[in-house]
């Protein structure tokens, strides 16, 4: 029903009704005031309990503006309000303020000054880089398969290293001191799910939750990421995975906390069960026509291409889902006979591809073809002839294997050497006139003092019994059959018991003293100039033969009375520099002609022989 409306009014200033003066539907209005009243019912009854002032401020004489004198509430003010003037005036300060200013725009411009007070807000970890902990190390794929993708993103490529892992889970290093560590939410993922979510408040909020691991969660004010925050502003923290499943295959893994997003982390999953590759070797193949020099009749490989060993290696378990490297196959350089025969590749293995096939060697091991020239050296080699290898793949490794081949093998270098005996190539140094290093020439006949010969010695044939022997840049007392080296050579097994000798001739004019430098052990060392009359008739009783075994007298030359020429050190048959001298007598009156000649018995040897001023 329509309700009666009555209006009530006063002219008395203040004058407000009670809820005795009113009912429900009439208004009351103080004409003095301006205000208008009304009763309100307020239990939702119809029961009034209140009177309300429906017009609570006051217009200023002539309009423009009204005054309130409470306190207002209101869920939003749209308007320019001024800001007026406070008690006691305006202060001054970091702006001027006038009380016709909006406040709105008063507030806005205090915000930007406290804006330069307050400390720059610590690093977000967006852009940061995650990376793996406890992983297996590195691979690369294989190719001739289609490995699991996923990520939902490109997929991976044969040839390209990964991150492998292989326990199918997956920690993060940590990401130290980023924030806000005092609000917003946390979310680990593994590809597309979610692992892990952390609501931050401004609590410590250290705990694990799934896998995402917070921990430190600390003031601001203690970060090492970002100092001279100051305290009591805001929270950084330290954040990773910890524990997320890995499925099989390439993954991917990142973290978020709002719009901040850390950089993906990739890696593949290898479910390979393969085991290492282990490596096997065939026997040996010697060359058929080889290329020698000889030695004292001994037949001796050069380093020509004619003297390839072969062999074949075989691997297997060379790759998996993954491999290492191409090079798969290390070298660990040149064996004690072989030159660096090199590194191998999966190329280099019968089928073998770069990147090599799934599983390639599994089962049925793969082949490489081993070729080995001898290297540039003067020795005889009993061991350790060829290059030792290392096979490597994500699987393990098989290190340090070599052939097994313990043949004889007498090698001959290219390049003379002066640091062993080679009997074309006896170093001699700064010495007279003349140039040239001393030769082998025949010893001529058994006994320590024979009549001097220097005719040349032929190093290709068979040597007299009383011949010691050069091999393997060794001068030895030789009784050793080689019909078991290689290459094979000649049985000295027989008839050579006895004393061995080996004579050498310099050619050097001027010559009245020289130094013999000697590595080894000997029976005696004789010196002869045989083309010198004088001295070969003073030293007719041993056909001009002076012995270093002796001492020289002091005083003139060496003599059937004293053929010792040793000065100063005497030989004993060690190693070490000895001084020989004519006495009175010199090279050039003699040709330019020196012998020496070294005595050998059963088990002596020489390593090196040098003859200087």
């Amino acid at each position: 029903m329509a309700t009666p409306f009555k209006l009530k009014r006063s002219a008395v200033t203040g004058k407000r009704p009670g809820l005795d003066d009113m009912q429900i539907g009439e208004l009351a209005i103080n004409f003095y005031d301006g205000h208008l009243f009304a009763e309100r019912d307020t239990q939702g009854v119809g029961i009034g309990t209140t009177v309300a002032l429906l017009t609570p401020w006051i217009e200023n004489f002539g309009g423009g503006s009204i005054t309130y004198g409470g306190i207002v509430t209101a869920t939003s003010y749209h308007g320019n309000q001024v800001i007026g003037t406070p008690a006691g005036g305006f202060k001054s300060g970091a702006f001027t303020i006038s009380n016709t200013d909006h406040t709105k725009d008063s507030i806005n411009e205090l915000n930007f000054i406290l804006g330069k007070l307050v400390p720059s807000a610590p690093t977000t970890f967006n852009g940061l880089s995650l990376s793996l902990t406890g992983t297996a190390g590195n691979g690369r794929l294989c190719a001739g398969f289609t490995p699991t993708n996923n990520t939902g993103g490109a997929a991976p490529s044969a040839g390209t290293q990964y991150t492998r892992n292989t326990d199918s889970t997956i920690t993060t290093n940590y990401i130290n001191d980023v924030g806000p560590g005092d609000n917003g939410t946390v979310t680990g993922f593994v590809n597309a799910v979610g692992v892990g979510t952390t609501t931050l408040d401004t609590n410590t909020n250290n705990a694990t939750s799934g896998a995402v691991q917070i921990n430190d969660n600390k003031d601001a004010a203690n970060s090492t990421r970002d100092s001279g925050i100051t305290a009591e502003f805001y929270q950084v923290y330290d954040v990773r995975l910890i524990n997320a499943a890995s499925p099989d295959g390439y993954n991917l893994a990142k973290l978020t906390h709002g719009s901040a997003t850390t950089n993906s982390v990739y890696w593949y999953e290898d479910p390979s069960t393969v085991s290492a590759p282990v490596i096997s070797f065939s026997g040996v193949t010697v060359p058929s026509s080889p290329t020698v020099a000889y030695s004292s009749g001994i037949a001796h490989y050069t380093q020509a291409s004619a003297n390839t060993f072969t062999y074949v290696l075989t691997v297997t378990n060379a790759s998996g889902d993954m491999y290492s490297s191409n090079t798969f196959l290390s070298s660990d350089g040149q064996g004690s006979a072989f030159q660096n025969s090199g590194s191998k590749s999966y190329t280099n293995f019968a089928g073998g591809t770069n990147p090599p096939a799934r599983n390639y060697g599994v089962g049925t091991g793969v082949t490489c073809l081993i070729s080995s020239v001898p290297r540039n050296i003067h020795a005889t080699v009993s061991s350790n002839h060829f290059t030792r290898y290392d096979a490597s793949t994500p699987y393990g490794s098989h290190n340090n294997q070599r052939i097994s081949y313990s043949t004889n093998l007498n090698i001959m270098g290219t390049s003379a050497t002066t640091n062993q005996v080679d009997e074309d190539n006896i170093l001699v140094s700064s010495l007279g006139t003349g140039s040239g290093n001393a030769i082998r020439v025949n010893a001529g006949a058994t006994g320590d003092t024979p009549s001097p010969i220097s005719t040349t010695f032929n190093s290709s044939t068979t040597p007299q019994v009383y011949e010691a022997i050069v091999r393997g840049g060794t001068l030895r007392h030789d009784v050793t059959n080689y019909t078991s080296y290689l290459p094979a050579g000649l049985n000295l097994s027989s008839g050579r018991s006895g004393t061995q000798y080996f004579q050498m001739l310099i050619t050097r004019g001027a010559v009245s003293e020289f130094k013999i430098v000697v590595t080894g052990s000997y029976a005696g060392c004789f010196v002869c100039l045989p083309e010198n009359s004088t001295w070969t008739t003073g030293l007719s009783n041993t056909n001009g033969w002076a012995d270093m075994f002796d001492a020289y007298s002091g005083a003139g030359n060496p003599n059937n009375a004293d053929n010792g020429c040793a000065f100063g050190t005497v030989m004993s048959g060690g190693s070490g520099t000895f001084t020989c001298v004519f006495g009175e007598e010199s090279s050039s009156n003699g040709n330019n002609k020196i012998l020496v000649r070294f005595k050998l018995t059963s088990g002596q040897s020489i390593t090196n022989i040098k003859f200087q001023a």
